[in-house]
């Protein structure tokens, strides 16, 4: 998915957060979409199912470069993704090892 905005990009990475463990559940898509837009929720949905393991990365390197400016930015990003890692009460092996991943590519 291209040309995000930083609304979307945010969205695009809460969809990796709760995709971590290939079951994105309602507690997650529920700590996802609080206070957000539903057609633009649903378009990043779209946008991200369409994307491959790849182009995922490729898409959150390229928008944190955009967005993410400084500490605060990256801190007010993965406080959301905590949300929706221990949404469902449970933070898998799987969900760790993508939540390492955010950290090092964020």
């Amino acid at each position: 998915m291209k040309n995000l905005t930083k609304e979307e990009f945010e969205i695009y990475c809460l969809f990796m957060a709760a995709n971590a463990d290939f079951d994105i559940t309602k507690q997650e898509l529920i700590a996802m979409g609080a206070g957000t837009n539903p057609e633009l929720f649903v378009k990043v949905y779209n946008g991200f199912e369409a994307d491959n393991d790849l182009e995922r990365i490729n898409t959150i390197q390229e928008c944190k470069e955009l967005y993410i400016k400084d500490e605060l930015d990256r801190q007010n990003l993965f406080d959301r993704m905590k949300k929706v890692f221990f949404a469902d009460s449970r933070f898998t092996a799987a969900e760790q090892s993508i939540f390492t991943m955010l950290r090092k590519l964020i």
